[in-house]
Formats: C-alpha cells, sequence, structure tokens
C-alpha cells in the first residue's frame, strides 16, 4: 500500500460514501471504487461495508483509523513545512449546541477573530451529535463527558441553572415550558418535573431562546441556565432561583491539533467562557 491509498481509505472513513471521497480527493469515483477493491484484495479483508446508505468502516478498517490519522496529520505538517504556508486559509469547524453558541461563544467572537486575523471558523449548531472519529468538525462542545471516543476530552467549566416563575400568578394560570421527551431524563428537566409534579406541559420545546421568551412574558414557568436569566433578575413580576443543579461542559478536539498553536489558542479561549465551578 502507499499513501494514496491510505488518503482513499481515509476520505470514505470521513465522508461515508465513495461518491463524497470522489469529491473530496477530486478524482473519479470509479477509481476510488477501483482502489478499495484492489486495496481489500491485497489485505484480503473488507475495509467497508454497507449500511443504511453509507459506507461504514469494518472492524479491521477501524483498528488501522488511529495510525491512519496520525500519518495523515504528519502528511499535513510536512506540506506546511515544506510550503511554509501561513494560516490565512484555514477554517476551524466547531460544533456544538444552539444556545452555547448564541449565548457564550457568539458574545466573544468579535473579540476573538480580531485577536486572531489568521483563524477563520465555521460553526455547526445542529442538535445531533457530529461524529468526530468521521472528521465532521474539529472541536465539540458538549453537556456533559461523552463515554468513548478516538479525540481529545477536557473539562472546561460547567453551566448551572435556575427556576424561573411568575411572582404573583397562581399555579393553575402558569405555562409549564419544557424539553420534548427525548430529553426529559437531562439534570434540568429531572429537576424541574420533579418539583412540579403532575403539572401538564404546555409548551415543549429544546428551543432555549423560545423557552426564555416565555418566561419573559411573565406567565411562563421554567428552567434556564443562568447566563439567560441574568436580563430576569430585576424584575418585580419574576422569581429567580437557583437550583441544584449544573451540567458539565466538555471540549472535544482531534488529536492531530494537540500541539497546532492555533488550535491551542482557540481550545484556551473556549475554556474561558464557562466557569469552572458555578459558584465562580
Amino acid at each position: 500500500m502507499n499513501w494514496d491509498d491510505f488518503r482513499i481509505i481515509s476520505a470514505i472513513c470521513k465522508t461515508g460514501s465513495f461518491a463524497r471521497a470522489a469529491r473530496l480527493l477530486q478524482i473519479d469515483e470509479t477509481t476510488v471504487g477501483r482502489r478499495v477493491g484492489r486495496i481489500e484484495a491485497g489485505l484480503e479483508m473488507p475495509l467497508f461495508e454497507p449500511a443504511d446508505g453509507m459506507r461504514r468502516p469494518t472492524g479491521g478498517c477501524l483498528a488501522i483509523l488511529r495510525p491512519l490519522q496520525e500519518m495523515e496529520a504528519a502528511a499535513a505538517r510536512i506540506q506546511r513545512a515544506l510550503r511554509q504556508q501561513d494560516y490565512a486559509d484555514r477554517v476551524f469547524r466547531i460544533s456544538t449546541v444552539a444556545a452555547i453558541a448564541e449565548h457564550w461563544l457568539a458574545p466573544h467572537l468579535p473579540h476573538l477573530l480580531q485577536e486572531l486575523p489568521e483563524l477563520s471558523l465555521s460553526i455547526d449548531t445542529s442538535d445531533d451529535n457530529v461524529e468526530m472519529s468521521r472528521w465532521e468538525a474539529d472541536f465539540a462542545l458538549r453537556l456533559g463527558r461523552p463515554k468513548y471516543g478516538t479525540f481529545l476530552m477536557r473539562r472546561i467549566g460547567e453551566i448551572g441553572f435556575s427556576l424561573v416563575r411568575p411572582r404573583d400568578l397562581a399555579p393553575e394560570a402558569e405555562v409549564l415550558a419544557a424539553y420534548p421527551q427525548m430529553l426529559a431524563d437531562t439534570p434540568e428537566m429531572l429537576g424541574l418535573l420533579s418539583r412540579l409534579r403532575g403539572r401538564a406541559i404546555r409548551l415543549e420545546t429544546a428551543n432555549l431562546n423560545l423557552i426564555r421568551a416565555m418566561l419573559d412574558s411573565g406567565r411562563g414557568i421554567g428552567i434556564l441556565p443562568d447566563l439567560m436569566v441574568q436580563g430576569l433578575l430585576r424584575r418585580d413580576d419574576v422569581s429567580v432561583t437557583p437550583m441544584p443543579i449544573t451540567r458539565e461542559v466538555w471540549l472535544l478536539s482531534q488529536p492531530h491539533l494537540r500541539n497546532d498553536e492555533l488550535a491551542r489558542r482557540l481550545s484556551e479561549w473556549c475554556a474561558t467562557l464557562f466557569p469552572a465551578r458555578r459558584d465562580a
């Protein structure tokens, strides 16, 4: 096998299909399929299997994925050294939930991008967790420690939550806003619903901005991250009560970025956005 063979395997792992791998490598899809067939014949083992319209790596392919990523990272470093490439065209991809992107990242992005003119960012706020093993993101900010993964993990802080409700409204007139059933086992929902056992949910959404708008009306009851209740603390018609609930914030990053100076500065910036403890 040669480096071109490894590049094809890596591209299929990243994209999940021969067609997308071909576009990524700017070669013909037929060439990708033919090369994979030749590689598998030489190894006498399958590297990919079709599943749900995708090309999933087999156990044998996963076994070589980490050294393959290390080889690719080394090749990229060699290219940069030979070309004396600056970092003007680099784009780091960050994946996180919309609330973190909007309320934690966004207010500080202008200063970061001014301080690091060589940095460009692509921020994904889809609800689905990206697959770091398929290089769908360079960094990910997640609430809770992942159970496993071929990426670097670092706990960078925590988020506290507060209960918000109308101060002088009868309980039966309050509109309970909560997450959908699929998120009912999150710590904040368990805490909220244990306090309001038996209360019917009148507004069901995972959009924290929508919940915030409902609570801001003075008629809603629900739970929000502490950062999102700051503007409600001085309201006479709203009661804000800190809850004994926190969520850990974890930063995931690709292993090949470990010694990358620009990636390190971005990682440290992310860590400054969250207190190490809620009382901080």
